[in-house]
């Protein structure tokens, strides 16, 4: 289960990278058809009207996606001055309150995409550019990071229960 994880982290490392490039790609590649088009270089039928929608979604999933790579480090906010004040027992509780909650926020990431998928596929709602890109890929960005994420979040519940270790001790910071 460990190395399904692992690929898991490092495959939504590659995915989020290969978003962000697109992305990139993308964007300069619209600016600068704009210019060559106000200059009379190229002809206006190079422009592209979906570039924004599909950064859009792209962003969107690596966002999403990368948070999920946050929780598995254990590198998200919390209030350390706090946390650090604690016994090394009350940092294990806190850990463990935190990870419990997450999980149940989680799920209910999980639970609430769905419905919205269910609702954007019922309605067939769809972009307005020539692509007519169907919105349920851009929500179903939610259940799936938050499916990763409670995956990441189970594992680090189950290592918290197992050998008590706290999130300054993960092996991925």
């Amino acid at each position: 289960m460990t190395q399904l994880i692992a690929f898991l982290d490092r495959l939504i490392g590659w995915i989020t990278a290969a978003a962000l490039a697109i992305t990139f790609v993308l964007l300069v590649y619209n600016v600068a058809t704009r210019y060559l088009i106000q200059f009379g270089i190229v002809p206006p039928s190079v422009q592209l009207n979906w570039v924004f929608e599909i950064c859009v979604f792209l962003l969107v999933w690596a966002v999403l996606l990368g948070v999920a790579r946050i929780e598995r480090r254990a590198q998200h906010i919390r209030v350390d001055f706090l946390y650090a004040r604690f016994s090394p027992k009350w940092q294990t509780i806190s850990e463990l309150f935190a990870l419990v909650f997450a999980a149940g926020v989680a799920v209910f990431f999980i639970y609430s995409g769905k419905l919205v998928v269910d609702d954007a596929i019922l309605w067939d709602e769809r972009s307005e550019t020539t692509l007519r890109t169907p919105f349920w890929i851009l929500y179903l960005a939610l259940s799936v990071a938050f499916s990763v994420h409670l995956l990441f979040i189970l594992e680090r519940l189950g290592r918290l229960i197992r050998s008590g270790e706290s999130a300054k001790k993960t092996p991925f910071n």
